[in-house]
Order: structure tokens, then sequence, then C-alpha cells
């Protein structure tokens, strides 16, 4: 006989966990500006080294950098993915999560249009319905995972309301995939 201890996600059987991503039309939103930035950028490049001593070149070199940050950042915002079961509630990409086990959530707070995760130390988490695919979904994965929760009906408070980093990382992208664009008609 023997016994085998082994993480979650491994294909063996165990705890059920059900995964949330980001709502399609802010996922594709993140794609395609992130594809256009990386696009303007080989473009960029190729101005670059052709004008190597041209005085704005660290110019121009820093904003596209700057410009691929962001874009990547809210790329990868909007591909992570949240799974919430037993053994606590997830935020990642496949095997890199970070995972907030049980001991330490206090209360998850279910408000009618957020979902707070409230733990002993550090900040809630806040997985807002307008960030999130499948909120209901999402709400009846918190009480059949057995958390500790409470429902309440009423939105979640306006202070919770402005950790919601949605709209913010839907400005980054669109903000990003401007200033490539600026920079390329500059170039012509």
């Amino acid at each position: 006989m023997a016994a085998i201890d082994t993480p979650p996600g491994l294909g063996l059987p165990g705890i059920a966990v059900g995964w949330f991503g980001a709502r399609p039309g802010p996922r594709r939103l993140a794609r395609r500006c992130f594809a256009l930035v990386a696009l303007a950028a080989v473009f960029e490049v190729v101005v670059v080294a052709r004008h190597p001593s041209a005085a704005h070149v660290a110019n121009r070199v820093t904003w596209t950098v700057l410009a691929l940050a962001l874009a990547g950042l809210t790329l990868a915002v909007r591909e992570a993915r949240v799974g919430i079961a037993a053994d606590g509630v997830r935020w990642g990409w496949g095997g890199a999560i970070v995972r907030m086990e049980p001991s330490r959530i206090t209360v998850v707070r279910i408000y009618d249009d957020a979902i707070a995760v409230v733990a002993r130390r550090g900040s809630p988490w806040f997985l807002f319905a307008r960030d999130w695919d499948r909120f209901e979904a999402m709400r009846r994965a918190v009480a059949t995972a057995g958390l500790p929760g409470e429902e309440l009906t009423r939105r979640a408070p306006w202070t919770a309301r402005l950790q919601s980093y949605g709209r913010v990382v839907d400005v980054l992208a669109v903000a990003s995939a401007g200033v490539m664009i600026a920079l390329v008609f500059d170039a012509l």
C-alpha cells in the first residue's frame, strides 16, 4: 500500500474546481490590442534600425517598450482564470496560480454585483460581475464549495467597486494601442 500526496490539477480525481474566465468582449479587446501593439513594435524596430542616429530614437524605443509592457499586462490579466473549490480560491494561468486557502478566508461576501473573498490578513479579493463571465455560476460555486459565505442583497460598497480593475485594464489596452498608432504615423 502506498500513499501519494499530489497537488490539484494533475488529472487525478479529487476536488472539483469551478473555473471562470473574463468576459469574451474584454478578452478579445486585449488580444487585438496586443496584436496591434506587437505589429507596430516590429515596424518601430525597422524604423529605428534604418535611422539609428536620429535624436528621438530613445523616445521611440521607450514608448514602444512601455506600450508592449502595458498591452502584455492587459492580455495577461484578461487571460487569467478564477477557480473556486472547497480547498480555496485560485487566480492565475494553468499551473501558475495564486491560491487563498480556506484557513485564510474569514468570510466570502456575496453581493448582487460582486464577490469579496476576505482574508485574515491582507486585502480582500474582489470579483466583479462586469469583469467575469458566468457570474451567477460563480456565486453558486462559492455556496457549493462550502466556503464561509454571507449573502448580501445589495450592491458592493463604493469603495469595493473602486477595486474593480476591468475598465482600467481596458483603458490601458486601448491607450497602448493608441501610443503605437501615434508612433507609426509619426514615422510615416
